[in-house]
């Protein structure tokens, strides 16, 4: 069985606006929500320390794992008191994570968009190809 050429770039198309549209409505939005979970939690965790210093931070790792039902802000939690005693000093880690996160979900939603845009470009492109064949069919 042989493809053609048109049938190729057709394929070729189809696959690229399937992974974009995956990308832009799936697995960007769950890594959006991963990372922003991340940020809240360890936005929330600088923000007790610059208040209150060391014991603000442990009061507020306190009230996480007893009031806060999301597993990955309790995992975090479980994750940061562990890593505590070793830190030399907690807001250095604690600004770190936050602006890495911030980072993470500006790339994301940046990726996302351009993902967007391609599918919106195929989607221009195809129209543009298929109203071309038809006036090329009529004046056959």
């Amino acid at each position: 069985m042989e493809f053609s050429r048109n049938r190729i770039i057709n394929i070729v198309v189809m696959l690229v606006f399937l992974c974009c549209t995956l990308f832009a409505n799936f697995f960007a939005v769950r890594m959006m929500l991963g990372d922003g979970v991340d940020t809240y939690f360890y936005d929330k965790l600088l923000v007790a320390y610059t208040v209150g210093g060391t014991d603000g931070l442990k009061l507020e790792l306190d009230k996480v794992s007893v009031t806060d039902k999301l597993p990955r802000e309790q995992a975090l939690a479980k994750d940061f008191t562990a890593r505590l005693a070793t830190l030399p000093d907690p807001e250095v880690f604690l600004n770190d994570k936050v602006q890495k996160s911030k980072h993470n979900i500006f790339l994301i939603k940046h990726l996302r968009t351009l993902a967007s845009i391609i599918m919106l470009m195929l989607f221009a492109w195809q129209l543009f190809i298929n109203s071309a064949a038809r006036k090329r069919n009529k004046l056959s």
